[in-house]
């Protein structure tokens, strides 16, 4: 009987390779079906469950897989994921911490715990974690990535973009490999290739960091997404913009966009920095105010989501509805959709969230924002946006933010003029709603008593 569910259970591991998770479900409740205490079959259908928006239902078979075998450290820590997936954070930190009084070593549990902890704002509980797992492997990319997020979140900016650093040059860069990686020496009018290979995000944030390069004597040449030509190609510094779509360029260097804080010496990442780096083009600003016939209301542009396929868009993103909700009642204020992507879809229903301004580029949307009295948007691209070019923003922020965000703060020192909204609590926007209409009403009563 063992051998027949062992048998069912490799199927199904088979199965899952090929992405037919379905049908490798069925063949691991096969193998439950022969051998209910099964641990290994318990465990691999918990796993499938857990990754298919299962969590919930998935936890009973990490449970049973425990009864079976209390010993195995691999099932307590499963049950801590999905325990931490499900909301229970205080169980999965208890699974977490039984595993490793099992097997001390065992890393998946001490890296789940440590980013546990760190979630929830316990730095110095975490940071050791971290250290651990570097001590017995240094080449450990992803717990070397989880302490530079750690070093961000407590604003220890230099330690954390040398960590980032190390994690970005043990990967295989997409550049001829023959261009000498740039080590932060004078450039003497040598032509230097920033690639910027992170996200939308990522790349207006760093975009400050050009003119620092051309300080050093270099010919600046920007790679970046090719959506972000026309908002970045006039970047005070910057020589030549080039599409990601098209050919690498001639250049004497080359280096990451996001690493240059770590190459540009200590304290490059802690400003204090300008009111604004980017700004709107005089023509499309013109063409947009002809959209606007609201003289004298307060114009807000919102957006609520960001890219669906981001891995914590879950903890990002919010429905319209439960921003809206909170501020439906401002009849003198004009809100304006910045929204883009599928979750356009939920301003049909809301009439008084005006949808035909054209945001279809970055260069339409900064034009937008400089149009605009406020910005209010979750941590996407938008609200790098809006603070890239000055604008008064406010930014909604999910319990465990990024690490750009630190911890408690209200403002950031990346961009002066944002103002930030955090969750009391893991997905509670409805506190952060709540609190963003009283401060909206505070912010529409003093425009209207400056006139």
């Amino acid at each position: 009987m063992r051998g027949s569910a062992d048998q069912h259970v490799q199927a199904g591991l088979a199965l899952e390779m090929e992405g037919r998770a379905q049908r490798a479900e069925r063949e691991y409740r096969k193998a439950l079906d022969i051998a209910p205490h099964h641990v290994v079959a318990l465990n691999t259908l918990g796993q499938l469950l857990s990754a298919t928006g299962r969590a919930a239902i998935a936890a009973p078979y990490f449970e049973r897989a425990i009864r079976a075998a209390p010993g195995d450290f691999i099932s307590w820590t499963n049950l801590g994921a999905v325990r931490r997936e499900t909301g229970d954070e205080a169980g999965a930190r208890d699974a977490f911490a039984q595993a490793l009084t099992i097997n001390p070593f065992f890393g998946g549990a001490r890296l789940n715990l440590a980013n546990l902890l760190r979630s929830q704002g316990r730095l110095d509980e975490a940071r050791p974690h971290y250290r651990f797992l570097l001590e017995r492997n240094p080449n450990d990319s992803l717990t070397r990535w989880n302490l530079a997020a750690l070093e961000g979140l407590a604003g220890n900016f230099d330690a954390a973009f040398t960590l980032f650093a190390q994690v970005h040059a043990l990967e295989p860069a997409s550049l001829p490999p023959g261009l000498p990686r740039w080590r932060g020496e004078p450039l003497d009018g040598k032509r230097i290739l920033l690639d910027a290979n992170q996200g939308l995000g990522d790349t207006i944030m760093f975009a400050r960091f050009v003119a620092s390069v051309r300080d050093r004597g270099g010919c600046v040449i920007l790679r970046a997404q090719p959506v972000l030509q026309e908002l970045l190609s006039p970047l005070p510094g910057l020589d030549r913009f080039v599409s990601r779509d098209d050919a690498v360029p001639e250049a004497d260097l080359w280096y990451p966009l996001v690493d240059l804080p770590a190459v540009l010496g200590k304290g490059a990442a802690s400003g204090p920095w300008p009111a604004s780096y980017l700004r709107a083009a005089p023509e499309r600003i013109a063409h947009c105010a002809s959209q606007f016939a609201d003289a004298g209301r307060v114009r807000v542009g919102i957006a609520w989501a960001g890219n669906p396929t981001h891995p914590d868009d879950r903890n990002r993103s919010l429905p319209l509805k439960a921003l809206f909700g909170p501020l439906s009642g401002f009849h003198d204020i004009a809100f304006i959709s910045l929204q883009v992507g599928d979750a356009q879809a939920q301003a049909k229903p809301v009439p008084s969230l005006r949808t035909d301004i054209d945001v279809g580029s970055f260069a339409d949307t900064a034009a937008v924002m400089s149009l605009l009295d406020l910005v209010i948007s979750v941590d996407t691209s938008i609200l790098h946006l809006a603070g890239a070019l000055g604008r008064p923003a406010w930014g909604l922020l999910g319990h465990a933010p990024d690490w750009r965000w630190m911890l408690k703060r209200s403002d950031s020192p990346w961009y002066p003029n944002l103002t930030l909204f955090r969750q009391p609590r893991a997905r509670d926007w409805d506190s952060v709603a709540r609190d963003v209409a009283v401060a909206l009403a505070a912010f529409a009563a003093a425009r209207k008593s400056r006139g």
